[in-house]
């Protein structure tokens, strides 16, 4: 992959997979071989860092959040105008997961978890970590992974919100991500030995059972994101100063395929929609000049869409949406008969109406324009050297309509974690790292 790494596809066999997983853990403490129980202990974080405030305050606005000065109007039927706009959280928030009910829960940039109802947040976990890594929330949003640590040997536990219990796993856990349905596993990469990495899940509901290997290759430094049942992603880092790839691997065909190779800065975010599986792709041209920016899909035939704007993925996000669809030739020449046939003929009722999903993409994208694109992109973005001010945007896939949602010179906000909830727009502004929220009217 990087560098030209030749990238060897292992399909392991049930009985070799409990030799493999006691090279999963690399320099793991002690006992390479440890059991993959971990340990629980309610309340901490395993090898902590000094203990966090315990306190509680009130937050700043609620999901009603305060009506905006610069609501959009609608620009056609089917689009959205922003209703409220506003700040969620008093303190920093490093990730979040929001319910049916607009209950938050977030983890800071500490470690410490936190809860936001009704406006009011509340400490649930005062317990820290040094160095976190990364932080992601399971797709019901009960379970939380952190990663902190030695970035070549973290340390990884796992956060029960419904117990309040921290669960350290073994060390050497790189990249973990949740499954993208409902089932409490996690995907992640370890290093093995002959300067290989293993692509393996567990059952984090389960942590006695056996990690399962997916996946060995040649290769390092890579990171991992989880789209959709079968798909991973595997990518390079991404630096405007080396040539990386991103790869889908496919875990039922058990099929490796490039998706961009071997260009400058690549990096991408994907939808979780199987049977729109695109993704937002970034790279810098090959030949220096300029950045793409395109809608790309991880499978199936869907075309490559290059895109007008230019952005980061990780200021985007997808939504699967509903498009109203025009009514059926069939029905509008049934509906033209009936009207000009004698009173005495029965009229035929129209078709009810129709709609198709279609995937809604949602993007901060900086006003200025120029000086972004003149940017050593994406690494002045990445280590803090470049902050952006945004403008708010959703793009139609499925028409390339573009829309722009929420636009005030006055604020600054550089979007980043992008989600989407209950028919609302939520981002962590990286000038504060606290948590904004849109509603909307109209579909």
């Amino acid at each position: 992959m990087k560098r030209y790494i030749y990238i060897i596809i292992g399909i392991i066999v049930v009985a070799a997979i409990a030799i493999l997983v006691l090279f999963l853990i690399k320099n793991n403490s002690a006992n390479p071989s440890a059991s993959i129980t971990g340990t629980t202990s309610t309340g901490t974080l395993p090898a902590a860092g000094a203990q966090g405030n315990n306190s509680s305050g009130t937050g700043v606005a609620t999901l009603g959040l305060p009506p905006t000065a610069s609501s959009s109007t609608p620009a056609a039927s089917g689009q959205m105008a922003v209703s409220n706009f506003g700040v969620l959280s008093q303190d920093p928030v490093l990730d979040y997961f929001i319910d049916a009910k607009n209950n938050i829960t977030a983890i800071e940039p500490t470690g410490a978890v936190v809860t936001i109802s009704n406006g009011q947040s509340t400490t649930v976990n005062s317990s820290t970590a040094n160095s976190i890594i990364s932080a992601g929330f399971s797709y019901d949003g009960r379970k939380i992974v952190l990663s902190y640590g030695d970035p070549t040997n973290p340390q990884t536990a796992v956060f029960d919100v419904a117990t309040n219990a921290w669960t350290a796993l073994p060390r050497g856990i790189l990249s973990p991500q949740w499954s993208p349905i409902n089932n409490y596993q996690i995907a992640y990469l370890a290093a093995m030995s002959g300067g290989k990495l293993a692509l393996a899940t567990m059952n984090a509901a389960s942590l006695k059972t056996a990690p399962t290997v997916l996946l060995s290759l040649n290769a390092s430094d890579l990171s991992l994101q989880w789209p959709t049942k079968s798909e991973f992603i595997l990518s390079d880092k991404p630096t405007a100063e080396n040539a990386g790839s991103v790869w889908t691997f496919n875990s039922t065909t058990n099929t490796l395929t490039p998706l961009i190779y071997e260009v400058p800065g690549a990096e991408g975010i994907w939808s979780h929609n199987t049977t729109i599986p695109y993704g937002l792709t970034f790279f810098n041209n090959p030949s220096g000049q300029g950045n793409t920016l395109q809608l790309q899909a991880f499978s199936g035939s869907l075309a490559t869409q290059p895109l007008s704007f230019l952005t980061l993925p990780s200021k985007c996000a997808f939504n699967t949406e509903q498009m109203a669809a025009a009514t059926s030739t069939a029905a509008s020449a049934a509906s033209s008969t009936t009207a000009s046939s004698t009173a005495k003929t029965k009229g035929v009722a129209p078709a009810a109406a129709t709609s198709t999903p279609y995937l809604a993409l949602y993007c901060g994208i900086p006003r200025s324009s120029s000086g972004f694109s003149s940017a050593h992109l994406p690494d002045d973005y990445l280590t803090m050297a470049l902050f952006t001010s945004d403008d708010i945007y959703k793009i139609n896939t499925a028409t390339g309509d573009e829309q722009v949602l929420w636009s005030d010179a006055t604020q600054n906000m550089d979007t980043s974690d992008v989600k989407f909830f209950n028919n609302a727009l939520f981002f962590v502004n990286r000038y504060d790292q606290k948590l904004y929220g849109l509603t909307f009217s109209g579909n």
